[in-house]
């Protein structure tokens, strides 16, 4: 009676029981040339095709299938709905990666995670006895005498400088101290097997005790990235057309509907017509990523806030990452938000965990530019700000209006903060411009944050537009010819190849050990950073080191360098940062506030350099921080959001 009900049962779930038997199998990751085990990604593992490489035996497969057959039969039910089967494999998938994070909280910053243990920044240590084998081993190949004589030192266990021993003690005293040749030969002996051991020790270190290297995907498949806030998503950059017609024709105060218009007082000549935004290549960004939660605390901040914000979103500055919101953050979109606001900040290509294309492909040095840097930011902003809506509707039973203009007209414009960091704060500015400009995204401007501005033309020597436009013309038609000719291709090629083997490879090796070689590195640069270096965290260290696991940070920040040095950036050839301060501070309902540290060795805008912009801009608020250094945001949090509530205020 029960063999035809078994049989029946084992063909209805044949497939489920083959698929269950992935649960089974012990996945594999690659970090840095060894095996780390539980990291179920595509990209590092297959199950499917390991199955016969790993476990060649059938014992536990045999013993998952026998697991599965029992658990069929003791199963009541006839048939298993394959929505609920998938939907149980997906929590339980999740539950195995929470299970397998090492990660762990701080103490002392709640959203961030310590670095897992089984992944390094930082190059390990040699043994003591290696490298006294490598001081010795160097020693012997700098001693240049016959085999014979290497020979009969190893056998009489002299050292390699005997010689030199033997050669002082033939002298008399007064000469064996003041003899130029000896100290010569010594000195150069020292130096020789100083240099050779050193290189020893690199290449050995380099080979076996590097620095861990992942990718974002990896850490985002174990649930590993760096803070509670983290996210790491596909991202189409939306397109940010040139602004410069905006300008030129006099329309900054109110905009043209988002339609480019030339006219006769454009500074666009004839012969170098605007370019076209570059291609649109999807990105994967790493971001930080706040709700803001309507508690009755929140509610009644936003209640007793006249500047209501939909949305904040913030640009980190030069050799940072989005990590360095994470302290302020959730914080500053309590005070600033209105009750179900988001903020969001994302790693600029180039830095953090956001991926880092190839720089050496046709338009490869645009995705590296401040305007796809905007792009990433506008499109992030606007798919939040749509799941908020979306989950409003969803609460109050309400529909939105779908297509058409009827849509566009019903659909509430959104109040944003835009905040900048050092040189985040062009692209600070350029959102700015952009979502003016643009009335169809319905995100408004109203306040835009500058901290310790890094603009060149305010607080920094201004560079010559025109200059940039020739430099800019002459570098498009390049990869126009290199985009066409094969002889150009060919001769391109080689270029390449020279540039990454006597530039690239060499510097990106300097960084390396620049920035790998210690652990104090990040604590003795970012003591310098801040205006007391007391008020230095083991977080704040950690929250710069973090990126520096990621795969390819150091071929990341030189090709955003190139593409600052080539002025790769086509849509603002001829603007300078402080004619985009000038145009923004004119917009309409927009707030303009620049805080800096009076303490701030990195942008000084302490003195002179404040006196002149208060003169410039008398529309602009400056928020004076005293003791505080570069990152007055993260040395004093709540003293900064104090401050600023004031400045928006007033």
């Amino acid at each position: 009676m029960m063999a035809p009900s078994i049989g029946s049962r084992l063909a209805n779930n044949k497939n489920n029981n083959l698929l269950d038997n992935r649960s089974c199998f012990q996945h594999h990751a690659v970090v840095s040339g060894k095996e780390v085990a539980g990291a179920p990604t595509s990209k590092y593992a297959n199950p499917f095709l390991r199955q016969r490489k790993n476990f060649n035996t059938n014992t536990s497969t045999s013993t998952c299938l026998l697991a599965s057959t029992t658990s069929s039969l003791s199963s009541t039910s006839a048939s298993i709905d394959d929505t609920s089967w998938e939907a149980n494999q997906m929590q339980q998938t999740r539950n195995n990666q929470l299970q397998i994070s090492r990660v762990q909280p701080r103490i002392d910053a709640p959203n961030l995670f310590d670095i897992p243990s089984n992944l390094s920044p930082t190059y390990g240590h040699l043994p003591f006895l290696l490298q006294a084998a490598i001081v010795l081993i160097s020693a012997l190949m700098v001693e240049r005498r016959s085999l014979s004589r290497l020979l009969g030192i190893l056998l009489t266990s002299t050292a390699p400088f005997s010689y030199l021993l033997s050669q002082i003690a033939q002298r008399p005293f007064t000469q064996r101290l003041f003899n130029a040749s000896i100290i010569r030969q010594l000195v150069a002996f020292i130096l020789r097997t100083t240099l050779l051991s050193t290189l020893a020790t690199l290449t050995i270190q380099e080979r076996f005790f590097p620095p861990s290297r992942v990718t974002t995907s990896y850490l985002a498949t174990r649930g590993e990235l760096p803070s509670t806030l983290s996210k790491y998503s596909m991202v189409l950059p939306a397109v940010v057309p040139p602004l410069l017609p905006f300008i030129n024709n006099g329309d900054v105060g109110k905009g043209n509907g988002g339609m480019a218009v030339t006219t006769t007082t454009s500074s666009w000549n004839n012969d170098d017509e605007p370019q076209s935004p570059p291609p649109l290549v999807p990105i994967g960004v790493h971001s930080i990523q706040y709700t803001q939660s309507p508690t009755p605390t929140t509610t009644a901040n936003s209640s007793n806030n006249n500047n209501k914000y939909d949305g904040i979103y913030l640009h980190h500055g030069f050799g940072a990452s989005s990590l360095s919101w994470l302290p302020i953050l959730p914080t500053l979109v309590d005070r600033l938000g209105n009750g179900k606001a988001r903020g969001i900040a994302h790693d600029a290509p180039g830095f953090g965990f956001t991926d880092r294309p190839d720089g050496d492909v046709y338009e490869g040095l645009q995705q590296y530019g401040t305007e796809n840097n905007v792009g990433i930011g506008v499109a992030l902003l606007k798919e939040s700000l749509m799941d908020v809506d979306s989950t409003s509707s969803d609460v109050g039973g309400s529909g939105g209006g779908k297509g058409g203009s009827s849509g566009s007209e019903t659909e509430e414009v959104k109040s944003i903060a835009i905040i900048g960091h050092s040189m985040g704060c062009k692209a600070a500015l350029l959102m700015a411009l952009h979502c003016h400009f643009h009335k169809q995204m319905q995100l408004r401007p109203n306040l835009v944050v500058l901290v310790a501005p890094a603009l060149e033309g305010v607080s920094l020597p201004s560079n010559n537009g025109n200059g940039n436009k020739k430099k800019l013309s002459t570098s498009r038609r390049t990869r126009d010819v290199v985009a066409k000719g094969w002889l150009s291709k060919v001769l391109h090629r080689v270029w390449v190849t020279w540039r990454k083997l006597f530039l690239d490879y060499p510097f990106q090796y300097g960084l390396r050990r620049l920035v790998c070689g210690t652990k104090d590195f990040w604590r003795k640069g970012l003591a310098l950073a801040w205006g007391d270096p007391r008020r230095l965290s083991d977080s704040d260290v950690l929250r710069f080191q973090w990126p520096s696991i990621g795969s390819g940070w150091e071929r990341g920040l030189i090709t955003f360098t190139r593409s600052r040095l080539a002025s790769a950036s086509p849509s603002h050839p001829a603007l300078d940062d402080g004619q985009l301060l000038r145009e923004v501070s004119k917009l309409e309902n927009t707030k303009v506030v620049i805080v800096y540290g009076s303490n701030d060795k990195v942008v000084r805008i302490e003195g002179d350099v404040a006196r002149r912009l208060k003169k410039e801009f008398p529309t602009i608020r400056f928020v004076r921080m005293e003791g505080l250094g570069h990152d007055p945001f993260e040395e004093d949090v709540p003293g900064f959001i104090t401050e600023l509530e004031k400045a928006i205020e007033n």
